[in-house]
Formats: C-alpha cells, sequence, structure tokens
C-alpha cells in the first residue's frame, strides 16, 4: 500500500523490460531505508555504509542483489521528493490504518502533549573586515520559547495518542506557540475521553467536554481565589496520572532512541512533514510488541 502511494503521485516508476546498467532500487526498500535511518539516527552516507556492512540490515529490506542497494544520493533525493510532495503525511496515515486493521490502536481515549525540538539558531560572527554576518543556515521561522528558566529555539512536535501510547496525529508548530491551542485539532473526533495535563485546562473547555458526553482527564487546577484543590480534583489528578505519563512514551523513544532532538530541515513546512516521518517511524516500532500483547 505504502509503495502504491509512491507509484501513483509519480514518485516511482516500476522500470518494465528495461536491460543494462545498475537496476533500478525498489521503492520498497527506499521506504525501508528511510525507517532504518530515522530509527538509528543516521546521515545518508552512514545509512547507505550501514546497508552494505550490515546483515541485519540487509534481510530488514530484504535485498537480494548488492547492485540494488540505494547510495546516498539516492536516498537523498528520495526523502525531498516525498517532502516536496506532501507524501509523509500520508505515509503516517498509512501506517496508522494498518495498525487500526490489525486492532492496534486503542478506542478508549485520547492523550495529548507536546515537545520542543530544537532548530539551528542565529549566530552572529565578523569577517576578515570587521563586517557583522550571521550564519546562513538557520531556521528563520523557528521562534523562542522558555521552559524551566532555560531559553529554546525551535518547533514544537504536538501529538495526540491512543492509551497506550501510539501516536494518531502529530502537529509541528513554531516554539513559543503554547501547546492548548492545538488541542482541539489533536482531539477532533475523540467521543470518549481526553486526558492531559493543566496547560490544556480552561473552563470553556471543561464545559465544552461535559456538554459532547466526553469524559474530562485534564489535570485540574486552582482557579482564583481557590486556596487549594477540593478532595476530588486531587483524587482525580492522581487517579489518571499514570494514564496520561503514557504520552511521554512516543516522545521518549524518539528522544532518546531515536535521537530526534533536533530539526533536519528549516521552515514549519518540511519539519511537518518530517514530524510525520518521525511519528510513523515510532509506532512502527510498537507493533511487534503490540501484536504480542493483543495476540
Amino acid at each position: 500500500m505504502l509503495v502504491s502511494i509512491l507509484i501513483e503521485e509519480g514518485i516511482y516508476k516500476p522500470e518494465v523490460g528495461k536491460k543494462g546498467g545498475r537496476p533500478q532500487t525498489p521503492a520498497k526498500i527506499l521506504l525501508g531505508a528511510l525507517f532504518l535511518q530515522s530509527w538509528y539516527s543516521l546521515s545518508d552516507p552512514m545509512t547507505e555504509e550501514l546497508i552494505h556492512d550490515r546483515i541485519s540490515f540487509r534481510r530488514f529490506l530484504d535485498i537480494k542483489d548488492e547492485d540494488t542497494i540505494p547510495d546516498e544520493t539516492t536516498i537523498c533525493k528520495f526523502r525531498l521528493k516525498l517532502i516536496e510532495k506532501k507524501l509523509l503525511s500520508r505515509i503516517f496515515d498509512e501506517v496508522k490504518a494498518m495498525m487500526i486493521k490489525k486492532n492496534l490502536i486503542l478506542n478508549e481515549g485520547t492523550l495529548v502533549d507536546a515537545t520542543l525540538i530544537h532548530s539551528s539558531e542565529p549566530k552572529r560572527k565578523r569577517d576578515e573586515k570587521g563586517k557583522t554576518i550571521s550564519n546562513v543556515a538557520y531556521d528563520k521561522e523557528a521562534t523562542y520559547t522558555s521552559k524551566r528558566g532555560q531559553k529554546y529555539h525551535g518547533h514544537k512536535m504536538h501529538i495526540a495518542t491512543d492509551t497506550n501510547g501510539v501516536i494518531k496525529k502529530v502537529i509541528a508548530t513554531t516554539a513559543k506557540t503554547h501547546d492548548s491551542t492545538q488541542f482541539d485539532a489533536l482531539t477532533k473526533g475523540e467521543n470518549k475521553a481526553i486526558f492531559a495535563d493543566s496547560g490544556y485546562m480552561s473552563q470553556e473547555r471543561k464545559k465544552k467536554l461535559r456538554k459532547e458526553g466526553v469524559f474530562n482527564g485534564i489535570v485540574e487546577r486552582r482557579v482564583r481565589g481557590q486556596s487549594k484543590l477540593r478532595a476530588k480534583q486531587s483524587r482525580n489528578n492522581k487517579r489518571f496520572a499514570k494514564l496520561r505519563g503514557l504520552v511521554e512514551l512516543p516522545f521518549a523513544f524518539i528522544k532518546h532512541h531515536m535521537n530526534f532532538k533536533e530539526t533536519r530541515y528549516l521552515g514549519l513546512e518540511k519539519n511537518q512533514e518530517h514530524f510525520n516521518l518521525i511519528a510513523a517511524c515510532a509506532n512502527l516500532r510498537r507493533v511487534p510488541k503490540l501484536i504480542e500483547a493483543y495476540g
């Protein structure tokens, strides 16, 4: 199904009956190479090198002929074409559809959260004549924000997951965008329960969820004139703390296993597409254990 998207969009054109020269790299190998590259935080040259060197990589890609191993330029061009045509969002959707078909995504509610992803900062220095210049390759669409007294420059990755931490939606914004602004987009269509930290809470949102019959699992916080939380509010906060923490699972995997802590591209639009690939890869790594668990 993923390969059919590439053929449909003209990204990949199967060569029928062509003889001589280097054989075309199959689309499934190119896609698989992008997954490996994302999982292991590899550059294009390193991806090519490790496919040659590691039997496990070649086995994953089902490579029978070494001539079909993509070189670094092919990998780079393929990824850039997917970003240009905004096909990584479709790949994320197809991965999610596959998981839904296999009953690997729970329909028990939605968890939402966001995390900061660093981007290159503008840095000023002086040239040989003493003239102040700034670095060329920095993300002009990225913004600054502060967290726990520390300044950050970059973008935010907002996600919605099921109650087992599988990513259902992913949205990119600039760093200064408040988490709560993406709440409605992330939870659209959810009619059972929503869980989030206190930054997403507002009296309007509380009333809306009650009116729609959606369970409100957003952390309660004191309102003006309230010296402390009511006993019921405190109990609910503790009761759902563990469940809300499951939304941290994909972020932990993305940042610590995939080492995705800094954006690879300049501009919000390209980073949105790349976030889709990262989210799809994070979900795919969950599949074997989820199949084992849900069997």
